[in-house]
């Protein structure tokens, strides 16, 4: 489809589509609410195309947060296990699809409490490659990773780090329980 373009004042072409009916076929759809951008050098990157189908289903829910929330609340996103186990997760996969996502830069989170009682405090996420409204430009963590293996290897390195922090909480917790055994005898 050969589409007119504005003309500058220097008499060259710029990028934008000239005439209402064709700005109107070529741009976002109208009507269906708000719209995230995906960038094309971050879909061909090695960190995009190393995501596995449970990485992807989560990103794609953080997407849809991001969207229903009007595009203002990067940074600030939540998902909750029960929300994302709706969008066809499964509750043990969860954890190990936010940590693949952190380790290959697609997003950044801070780690919530345990939501029960008054200690409700839940994760935030932030996609990298959007700014957030507070100022924060786009960081673009993913755009460290260069090759499909180092990607892999990030991601291996993540979940072993998983790995190592839930063995050092089980021996804490059989310390604590043995304690309190010897208390108690």
């Amino acid at each position: 489809m050969n589409v007119p373009r504005k003309v500058g004042p220097d008499g060259r072409m710029t990028n934008a589509i000239a005439g209402k009916r064709h700005r109107r076929a070529m741009g976002l759809p109208q009507g269906v609410g708000w719209c995230v951008p995906l960038p094309g050098y971050l879909l061909n990157s090695p960190a995009w195309l190393a995501m596995s189908p449970k990485c992807r289903k989560f990103i794609d829910a953080l997407m849809a947060e991001h969207a229903d929330q009007g595009g203002l609340e990067n940074g600030n996103l939540m998902a909750p296990y029960n929300w994302l186990q709706a969008r066809g997760m499964r509750r043990a996969d969860i954890l190990s699809a936010v940590i693949e996502a952190k380790a290959l830069g697609i997003v950044d989170f801070t780690r919530g409490a345990r939501s029960y009682g008054s200690r409700m405090a839940p994760s935030r996420y932030r996609l990298t490659w959007l700014g957030t409204p507070d100022g924060l430009a786009p960081t673009h963590e993913w755009k460290s990773i260069k090759t499909d293996v180092e990607a892999v290897i990030r991601v291996k390195n993540a979940f072993e780090r998983l790995k190592l922090e839930r063995s050092i909480k089980r021996a804490n917790r059989a310390e604590h329980a043995a304690k309190r055994e010897s208390r108690a005898a």
